[in-house]
This record gives C-alpha cells, sequence and structure tokens, in this order.
C-alpha cells in the first residue's frame, strides 16, 4: 500500500514526463507544418490559414474542455483523449497533399489538443500541497518549455537531414508514448463528481463557467481596472502575431537553412522559460501595467525587425525580444486578471479571454494571409507591426493599475 506522498510522487513525475512530451510533439506544427504545406502547394493565405484555423479552435475549446473535466470530475480520459487523439493526427500529416484537407485536419488537431493543458495544470493544482503550488506549477512549466525548445530544435534538423514525415512520426511516437505512460502511473483524482450527468445539467453548468453573466450573474467586474479594455489591447497583439506565426518559419527559411529555423524557433520558447519567473516578479514590484505596455510595443519592434531582417543576426535578435515580450504580456495579463477576478471567477474570466485570443487567431491569420498574398510577406509584416502600438496606447490611458 503506498502512501499519500508516495502518490503524489509518483504522478507528478507522470504527469511532467508526459508533459514534455506532449509539448515536444505539439510544437513540430508550428515549426514544420508551414513548410510541409508550402513543398504540397499552399498559398501564403492557406499557410496562414492553416496555423490560424488551429490556435483559433485551441484557444476557443481550452476553457470547454478544462470546464468540462471539473464537472464531470475526471481528469485521466481527457488526457488519454489528447495524447491518442494527437499522435493519429500527427500520422496521418504526411499523407495529406491537399492544403484544404490540412486545414480541416489542424482544426480538428486544436481541438484535441485543448484537452490536455488544463487537465495538465489542474491536476498538478488537486495533488500538490497549499504552499507547494506555485514552486510545482513552475516545474511542470519547465518542462513543457524544455519540449518545445527541443521539438523546435530537433524537428528542423531533423526534416533538414530526412524529410518533413519523420519528424510527424518522431512526434506521434512520443504522444503515444506519453498516452501509455498516463495510462499505467497516473492515478486519478476524482474531483467535482456530479451525480446528474443528464445533458441539460451540464450544459448548464457549462455556460455559467464559459459565458460570463449567462445566467443573470453582474459583470461589472469585467469593467474593474479597465480589465474590459486590456482584453482589447491583448487582442492587438495576438491578431498581429498569432496571424503572421505560420508565415514566420517560411519567411525564416528563405533567409536561413531550415536547421535554423528550428533553432530560432525554439530560442524564443527556451528563452520565454527562462524570463516568465523573473518577469513575473518584476511585475509585483513594478506593476502589471508597464510589463504589458513594454510586451506590447516589444511584439511591434519584432514585427518591424522581421520585415527589414537579411540574415541571420537580425533574426536572433528579434526571437530574443520576442521572448521577452510574450513573457511580458502572457505573465503581465495572467497576473492582472488575478488581481481583479472576483472570488470563483478566475476561471470564467481567463475562459472569456481565452476566447478573445481564439478570435485574434483566427481573425488575424486571415488578414495576414491575405495581405502577404497581395503586397508580400514583408509589408504584412509592418502593417502588423502598427496594431501592438495601438494595444500599448489602449494600456496606457485607458487600464489601470492593479499594483498600488
Amino acid at each position: 500500500m503506498t502512501s499519500a506522498k508516495d502518490d503524489f510522487k509518483r504522478s507528478f513525475l507522470t504527469i511532467n514526463t508526459t508533459g514534455f512530451f506532449f509539448s515536444y510533439a505539439t510544437i513540430i506544427p508550428s515549426v514544420i507544418l508551414p513548410l510541409y504545406a508550402l513543398s504540397i502547394g499552399a498559398t501564403l493565405f492557406q499557410i496562414s490559414l492553416i496555423l490560424g484555423v488551429f490556435f483559433g479552435m485551441n484557444s476557443a475549446t481550452t476553457v470547454i474542455m478544462g470546464s468540462l473535466s471539473d464537472i464531470l470530475g475526471t481528469r485521466k480520459p481527457f488526457l488519454m483523449f489528447s495524447l491518442i487523439g494527437s499522435a493519429i493526427a500527427l500520422c496521418l500529416i504526411p499523407f495529406i497533399s491537399i492544403p484544404v484537407y490540412l486545414i480541416v485536419l489542424m482544426g480538428l488537431l486544436g481541438v484535441i489538443i485543448s484537452a490536455y493543458p488544463p487537465n495538465m495544470f489542474g491536476l498538478v493544482s488537486e495533488i500538490s500541497a497549499k504552499t507547494e503550488k506555485g514552486k510545482n506549477m513552475g516545474i511542470l512549466n519547465t518542462s513543457i518549455s524544455l519540449g518545445w525548445a527541443l521539438g523546435s530544435f530537433f524537428s528542423g534538423l531533423i526534416e533538414d537531414l530526412f524529410g518533413f514525415a519523420l519528424s510527424f512520426y518522431i512526434g506521434c511516437s512520443f504522444a503515444v508514448f506519453a498516452a501509455a505512460i498516463i495510462l499505467i502511473f497516473l492515478k486519478e483524482t476524482k474531483t467535482g463528481i456530479i451525480k446528474d450527468r443528464s445533458l441539460k445539467t451540464i450544459w448548464h453548468k457549462l455556460k455559467r463557467r464559459i459565458i460570463p453573466g449567462c445566467c443573470g450573474e453582474e459583470i461589472d467586474y469585467l469593467k474593474k481596472n479597465g480589465l474590459n479594455w486590456l482584453f482589447a489591447a491583448v487582442f492587438t497583439r495576438y491578431f498581429a502575431y498569432w496571424g503572421v506565426l505560420a508565415l514566420v518559419t517560411v519567411f525564416f527559411s528563405t533567409l536561413v537553412p531550415i536547421i535554423w529555423v528550428g533553432i530560432l524557433i525554439g530560442l524564443n520558447n527556451g528563452l520565454q522559460a527562462v524570463t516568465m519567473t523573473p518577469i513575473g516578479k518584476l511585475s509585483d514590484k513594478i506593476g502589471r501595467k508597464p510589463i504589458i505596455y513594454l510586451g506590447l510595443i516589444g511584439t511591434s519592434a519584432v514585427l518591424v525587425l522581421y520585415a527589414i531582417a537579411n540574415g541571420l543576426f537580425i533574426l536572433i535578435i528579434a526571437q530574443i525580444l520576442l521572448s521577452f515580450a510574450f513573457a511580458g504580456i502572457f505573465t503581465g495579463e495572467s497576473a492582472f486578471v488575478a488581481d481583479v477576478a472576483p472570488e470563483f471567477k478566475h476561471n470564467e474570466i481567463m475562459g472569456f479571454l481565452s476566447f478573445v485570443l481564439g478570435f485574434a487567431s483566427l481573425t488575424g491569420s486571415l488578414f495576414a494571409g491575405f495581405i502577404a498574398e497581395i503586397l508580400g510577406i514583408r509589408i504584412m509584416f509592418m502593417i502588423l507591426s502598427i496594431l501592438p502600438v495601438f494595444g500599448s496606447l489602449i494600456v496606457l490611458f485607458k487600464v489601470k493599475e492593479t499594483i498600488v
């Protein structure tokens, strides 16, 4: 008979190990899928749409998957569904030769992947002592970021040496391996189980979680300290950068060898892992507003650097700046929401933010692809660099600091 301490160690090690393999497998589409799409004849608009649909569907359904698992009181089936579904999708990609089919598959993959992160973090929160939650979340974030960084690097290297298919098959095998670990070693937490599992009851509980004010509750908290304006500000960032994300790797491949494409993406992901914690601590000292403001300005500067880049050096500078900019916006917005959210409303606000970001990704990709087709990728970068500047002005004049 195992002790509670042993159960924690086993579950924590399991979720960190599978988190690494999951993040390695699922970063592959962001790195080499645009190049694969280009190789099968996709236009710049279609390439932009591929990742736009993926991130849009993922953002829009993450809160739904997390809320459903809370309502049903189970984590393990959602984790298994996400890993096995991801494995199947990654294995199918090399067999697709029509761009439209790839767009559909990536939309489905976005939904499938959305079941993993909220349950992964939810499980760690449930098994951790209150005084250990911050540390354990930090360890999990490090495991995930390490998977992203290594996945970015090795997918580019493998594609350069052996072609596209092997990268996707390795991602598939890692997802299958992670699913086997979950199946064998993870103990279900069984929290929040409801007796009435009728569709009507589940829908009512789900609706209350994902749609603020849908059941007659007050939603004035969405205006506290200019929270609604913060949503508008971060929308400009995600519209601009997620919109161009699919075309970034295509653009990089015109300036540097493909192996360097993976290294550049991995550089950004790796530095994010290093900078998240110190930037979060800095926001506790100087406030959320300046951190978010600088993140938006930094995003605009990154897009300008892309537009003028003529070689590896400028791309490296841009990726380093991007890691700081994203870490600033992500930690700043998360901390801001935590500061102003009423008790038991944090998940609802983050869910609403998730929908905003999903909409930004989808519409941004459509806009970016359209502009790139007509005016070229460099002009697209310059045009979209303007939007985060507007977002920074919104933060400056409409958002009120939460740290006094």
